[in-house]
Parts: structure tokens; C-alpha cells; sequence
């Protein structure tokens, strides 16, 4: 895999992030922190929803996306928002998860968002990984780990 690039997602990347969502889908099921198997419509839809209040990343290898990250609003908590990062198993460990979230944090502080938090399901080491390196606030919460992180 050569040297990805790194980008604000656009509605013609639907099919590779929901290529990505089902790869990490069918790998991890409910852990992977996905609500099931994504399709290209679906990812258009949320990215429709979302509009301006959210933001998707992708990380592409060519024309290939080889993971993607979504930034959202905490329907709870109007000001802070919600990361979530997903990789292809052969796009880990190299540091394209952490540009994805770094994308995705740098997009959250333009967007005036105060905080950014998540939290990774129990079970899934990729993720544990991940934002325990990238988030050296994440604490234990319940059976998963919430990170937060202030921006």
C-alpha cells in the first residue's frame, strides 16, 4: 500500500467508506462501534443529515478508501461531538487512524465544538489501541472505554 492521502469525505466516496464499514463489520461485528454493515446509501444519507454540524474523512490509498473517520454532533451535549475512526485490518498500525482523528479533531475546533469524545466497545483491541494512544485521557467506563478529549 503506498502512502495514503487524506481528505474531507464527499458523497463519491460512499461505496469505499461503506466498503470499510462492512470489512470492519464483518471482523468485529457489534464491537466494532458501527450499528451494523453499512451500505453507500446509508453513508450518503448520514452524510446528508449530518450537513454541517458533522464531518467524514476518509484515508485513501489512489482511488481505494482504506479507512474513514466521522465527526458528529452528542445529541446530549450540543457542544461537544462524537469521533469515530475505522480502518481496514491491513491500514492499522501505520498511523492512518491517528491522521483520521487528527482531521477529524482539527475539523471539530473549527466547527466551535468544545470537546471531542467516544467510546470503544468491549472487545475491540484495535480500537483499544488505537485511542489509548491517542487519547491518553481515556478512562474505564462501564464494560468499554470512553475517551475525551478537550479541544
Amino acid at each position: 500500500m503506498a502512502e495514503p492521502t487524506y481528505r474531507q469525505a464527499t458523497t463519491d466516496d460512499a461505496d469505499g467508506i461503506a466498503a470499510v464499514g462492512a470489512a470492519v463489520w464483518e471482523e468485529l461485528g457489534a464491537g466494532s462501534g458501527l450499528p451494523g454493515a453499512p451500505t453507500a446509501e446509508g453513508v450518503v444519507a448520514r452524510m446528508k443529515e449530518l450537513g454541517d454540524r458533522g464531518g467524514t474523512f476518509v484515508c485513501a490509498d489512489g482511488e481505494t478508501v482504506c479507512g474513514f473517520a466521522f465527526v458528529q454532533p452528542d445529541v446530549n451535549h450540543p457542544s461537544e461531538a462524537v469521533l469515530g475512526v475505522w480502518l481496514v485490518p491491513e491500514a492499522r498500525g501505520k498511523g492512518y487512524g491517528r491522521e483520521l482523528a487528527v482531521a477529524g479533531t482539527d475539523w471539530a475546533r473549527e466547527a466551535g465544538y468544545k470537546s471531542l469524545r467516544g467510546t470503544i466497545p468491549e472487545g475491540n483491541e484495535p480500537a483499544l489501541s488505537f485511542f489509548g494512544d491517542f487519547a491518553s485521557m481515556a478512562q474505564i467506563v462501564g464494560q468499554g472505554m470512553e475517551y475525551e478529549l478537550p479541544l
